[in-house]
C-alpha cells in the first residue's frame, strides 16, 4: 500500500470548506480513567484532534494520489492507442460515432470508487463537457461523503456517482444497465481494489464484466502491489505528513490463500492515534495472473507498467521531501498537448519512482506498484 502527498494540488484541492465529519467527544460511558481526568480538569475534557479528524481526508492525503494517476491514465491511453490503430474507416465509439480511438480519452468509469477523488480529478483536468465520470461503490457512506465534500464547481454536473455492486451495475446500452452509466474510453479499479476479490474465478468474471463495461476502443486499468515484501508479516511503517503521521501495519501473511492483513492509521500532532482506521484483507495476485485472467475475460492484448520503490526502508520516515510533487504540470485544456509523452508521470515522493511499461524478463524487486492495462482493441485490428 503506498502512501504519499499529491504536492500542493493534493486532495484538500476538491475538499469543501466544511466542518471536518470526525468524532464526537467521548461518550458517557467513558473509561474511569477519563472520568478522573475529566474531574481534575473541572469537566469535560477537550476533544483531541485524532477525535476531530476526518479520516476520509487523512486517506486522501496520505494515500491516493488522484492528480498523479490523471496523467498516467492519459500518457498510458496515448501510448496503447496508437499501438492499436484502426484500419478500417468506421464509427466504433458508442456515444460519439467517432471513428475509433479517440485523440484523448473523455469517458472515465472508476469501480470501487470510495469518495471520487479520482472522478474529480478527472473532470478538472479537461474543461470539455465531453469529460466525464463515473463512480461506483457499493458503500453509501462513501459516496455521500463524496458528493458532500470531494465534487464542487463546475466539473461536479460532469461526475455521476452510483451506490451499487460493481459486479452488478451495467451500461445503459445493456438491457439490464439501468444506471445510466454510457460505455467507458478507461474503466479503472485502483486502490488495489481487485485484491478484495479472493478467488480467481471472482476475478475473472469482474474482468469479462468490465470488458463489456469499455466502448469499442478502451481500456481497463487495475494496480497491484507486489514484490519479496508483500509476502512477509509485522512490517510496520510511518511516513510524516506535517500535520500528521501516516501508520501502515502489514500483520501477516497467510500462504494457503496468498492473503495479507493490513491496517492504516494516522497520528496527529498532540500524540491522539486513529488506530487500524482502514483495515483489509487482500489476496495477492501476481502480475501473472491477472494478465492470464484478462485474457481469459476476453481482452485483446494487456500491457503491464510498473513502479519500483527505490530502496528498502524499515521506518519509511519520507515525509520531509519538497512536498511540490505535480506543481509543474499546467492544468490541461482541450487544445493542450502535454499529455501526449510516451511516459506515465512520475509515481510520487513515496519512494516509488517512475512508471515504465514492463516489456522484458525482470529480477523480483523488494517492493513495487503496477498497473496491469487489458487492453479492448478495435475490431479491425482484431483479425
Amino acid at each position: 500500500m503506498a502512501g504519499g502527498k499529491d504536492g500542493a494540488r493534493g486532495p484538500g484541492a476538491w475538499l469543501k470548506n466544511r466542518p471536518a465529519g470526525g468524532a464526537a467527544g467521548p461518550e458517557p460511558g467513558a473509561t474511569h480513567g477519563e472520568t478522573r481526568r475529566q474531574k481534575a480538569g473541572g469537566g469535560r475534557r477537550a476533544q483531541t484532534m485524532a477525535e476531530a479528524a476526518d479520516k476520509h481526508k487523512l486517506y486522501m492525503e496520505a494515500v491516493q494520489q488522484p492528480r498523479k494517476e490523471v496523467k498516467n491514465l492519459d500518457a498510458i491511453y496515448h501510448t496503447l492507442s496508437a499501438r492499436y490503430p484502426v484500419r478500417e474507416a468506421r464509427p466504433l465509439s458508442v456515444d460519439s460515432g467517432q471513428r475509433g480511438w479517440r485523440r484523448h480519452a473523455m469517458v472515465l468509469r472508476e469501480d470501487f470508487c470510495g469518495t471520487a477523488a479520482l472522478c474529480a480529478e478527472w473532470v478538472r483536468t479537461r474543461s470539455s463537457p465531453d469529460r466525464r465520470a463515473y463512480g461506483v461503490d457499493i458503500d453509501p457512506s462513501v459516496i455521500c461523503y463524496g458528493r458532500e465534500h470531494v465534487l464542487d464547481g463546475d466539473g461536479a454536473s460532469r461526475v455521476q456517482l452510483v451506490c451499487g455492486d460493481v459486479l452488478e451495475v451495467g451500461c445503459a446500452e445493456d438491457k439490464d444497465g439501468d444506471a445510466g452509466i454510457p460505455r467507458a474510453d478507461i474503466v479503472v479499479a485502483f486502490n488495489f481494489s481487485v485484491c478484495y476479490l479472493g478467488k480467481r474465478s471472482e476475478l475473472v468474471r469482474y474482468l469479462r464484466h468490465s470488458l463489456g463495461n469499455l466502448g469499442e476502443c478502451g481500456l481497463f486499468f487495475c494496480d497491484l502491489f507486489g514484490g519479496a515484501e508483500a509476502t512477509q508479516s509485522q512490517i510496520s511503517r510511518v511516513c510524516d505528513h506535517g500535520s500528521f503521521k501516516y501508520l501502515f501495519r502489514q500483520h501477516g501473511f497467510d500462504v494457503a490463500t496468498n492473503t495479507v492483513q493490513l491496517s492504516l492509521g494516522f497520528k496527529m500532532k498532540d500524540g491522539s492515534v486513529l488506530h487500524d482506521c482502514f483495515t483489509y484483507r487482500f489476496r495477492v495476485y501476481t502480475i501473472c495472473e491477472v494478465k492470464e485472467a484478462m485474457l481469459e475475460a476476453g481482452f485483446d492484448h494487456v500491457s503491464t507498467w510498473i513502479s519500483v520503490r527505490a530502496r528498502p526502508d524499515s521506518d519509511y520516515e519520507r515525509g520531509s521531501d519538497d512536498g511540490t510533487g505535480g506543481a509543474d504540470d499546467a492544468d490541461a485544456d482541450d487544445d493542450d498537448d502535454d499529455d501526449d509523452d510516451d511516459d506515465a508521470g512520475s509515481s510520487s515522493r513515496d519512494g516509488f519512482g517512475t512508471f515504465v511499461e514492463l516489456r522484458a524478463p525482470m529480477e523480483m524487486p523488494d517492493s513495487f506498484n503496477a498497473y496491469v492495462v487489458g487492453v479492448k482493441a478495435p475490431r479491425a485490428s482484431r483479425l
